[in-house]
C-alpha cells in the first residue's frame, strides 16, 4: 500500500519541476541595454539619437510666469534621425536617475527655447534636433532611448549623461576655472588663422 503513494508523490514532483522548467524556459530573457556615451550617436531599431549637451535651471521662464520644477529642470539637447525608409514616430523618452527612477520626458514645453515637441513624426531619412525637457534630481544619469512601436518589438538603449555643472548666467570672460569651477583650467579658445 505504500508504495503506490510513494509513485504518485514522486509523480507530482516530477511533473511540477517539468512545468517550472518549462515556464523558465518560455521566459523572455530581459537583455541588459547597451549604454552609449553623450555626443555619440546610438541607434535602436531605425531611429539613431545623438545627446549633444545639457543645462540645469531651477526655474523656466513661460507665459504664464515662472514654472518650477519639483526637482530641477534638465533641458537636454538632442538631434534624432530615421534612417527607415517610412515615417517613424519618436517616442518620448525618460531619464534613469542615480537611483534607479525614472523620470518621463515632460510633454508641455511653454518657455523652452527650441523645443522639440511631444510628437516627433519623422519621414524617411529625416532628422531632427532640439530640446527636451525633464524634472529630475540633478546628477550623472541615463537617457533611455527607444525604437518606439510595437512594445513586443520595442528596443532600447541608455545613454550616459554626465553631471555638468553650468550657470543661468553667462561666465564673464576670463574667469577662471572649467564649468565655474575653481581649481579647475579652462579649457583653451580655439583661434581660427587670419586668411
Amino acid at each position: 500500500m505504500m508504495r503506490p503513494k510513494v509513485l504518485k508523490s514522486t509523480n507530482a514532483a516530477v511533473l511540477a519541476a517539468i512545468c517550472f522548467l518549462v515556464l523558465l524556459g518560455c521566459q523572455k530573457g530581459a537583455a541588459p541595454e547597451r549604454v552609449g556615451n553623450m555626443g555619440t550617436p546610438l541607434g535602436v531599431g531605425p531611429l539613431t539619437y545623438t545627446a549633444v549637451d545639457t543645462e540645469w535651471r531651477d526655474s523656466i521662464e513661460s507665459s504664464n510666469g515662472p514654472r518650477i520644477p519639483k526637482n530641477k529642470f534638465l533641458l537636454l539637447n538632442l538631434t534624432v534621425a530615421n534612417s527607415s525608409s517610412e515615417q517613424k514616430a519618436a517616442p518620448l523618452l525618460q531619464i534613469v536617475d542615480s537611483k534607479g527612477e525614472v523620470h518621463p520626458e515632460i510633454a508641455e514645453g511653454d518657455g523652452v527655447t527650441d523645443w522639440m515637441g511631444y510628437l516627433q513624426l519623422l519621414a524617411a531619412h529625416e532628422s531632427r534636433s532640439g530640446r527636451l525637457l525633464f524634472d529630475v534630481p540633478q546628477g550623472a544619469c541615463k537617457l533611455r532611448i527607444s525604437s518606439g512601436g510595437d512594445p513586443e518589438q520595442e528596443q532600447t538603449a541608455l545613454i550616459d549623461i554626465p553631471l555638468q555643472l553650468n550657470s543661468e548666467a553667462p561666465r564673464a570672460p576670463g574667469a577662471s576655472g572649467f564649468g565655474g569651477v575653481e581649481g579647475v583650467p579652462q579649457l583653451p579658445v580655439p583661434v581660427t588663422p587670419a586668411k
